[in-house]
C-alpha cells in the first residue's frame, strides 16, 4: 500500500511567497501601475480627463491614503485626505455633469499624492500594498452594491 505524501493545503502560502509578501512590489508591475496614474494625471494637466482618468486617479488618492493611513507614508494623512475628498467630489459632479475640471492649485496637489504614490509603490511591502487593494476593492464593491 503507497504511503500518501503530505500535501499542502492550497491557501496555505510557500515560503517563498510569504517572503514575496515582505519586499517591495517587483519594479515591473510597479512601474506599469505608476505609468497608469501618470497618463491620467496628464490627461488631466492637458484637459483631457474623462471618467476614466478620474477614476484612475481617485483609485490612485484612495490607495495612497490607505498606505499612509497604515504608517508608510511621507505625506501628511491630512493633505492626503483633502486630496482624496476633492478628487471624490470632481469624479461624482463629473458623472452628475459629464465636466472634468480640475483647477491649476488642485492638479498641484494631487501631483504631489501621485509622487508619493509612485515610491509607496516601489518603496512599501507588496503585502501591504496588497491590503491596501483588497481594502480599495471592498470599498468599491460596497459602493456598487448601495447603488
Amino acid at each position: 500500500m503507497p504511503v500518501s505524501k503530505k500535501r499542502r493545503s492550497p491557501k496555505t502560502p510557500t515560503r517563498a511567497q510569504s517572503k514575496r509578501f515582505l519586499l517591495p512590489m517587483p519594479r515591473q508591475e510597479a512601474d506599469a501601475l505608476c505609468l497608469q496614474s501618470r497618463i491620467a494625471l496628464e490627461s488631466v494637466r492637458g484637459g483631457r480627463a474623462g471618467s476614466h482618468e478620474t477614476t484612475i486617479l481617485a483609485h490612485t488618492v484612495l490607495l495612497t491614503s490607505f498606505l499612509t493611513e497604515a504608517g508608510h507614508g511621507v505625506l501628511d494623512l491630512s493633505f492626503v485626505r483633502q486630496v482624496e475628498e476633492a478628487v471624490l467630489a470632481i469624479l461624482d459632479a463629473g458623472k452628475a455633469t459629464g465636466e472634468w475640471n480640475f483647477d491649476e492649485t488642485f492638479v498641484q496637489s494631487l501631483t504631489t499624492v501621485i509622487n508619493e504614490y509612485d515610491r509607496q509603490m516601489r518603496e512599501v511591502r507588496f503585502g501591504q500594498v496588497l491590503a491596501a487593494t483588497k481594502r480599495l476593492d471592498r470599498m468599491i464593491a460596497s459602493v456598487r452594491t448601495a447603488r
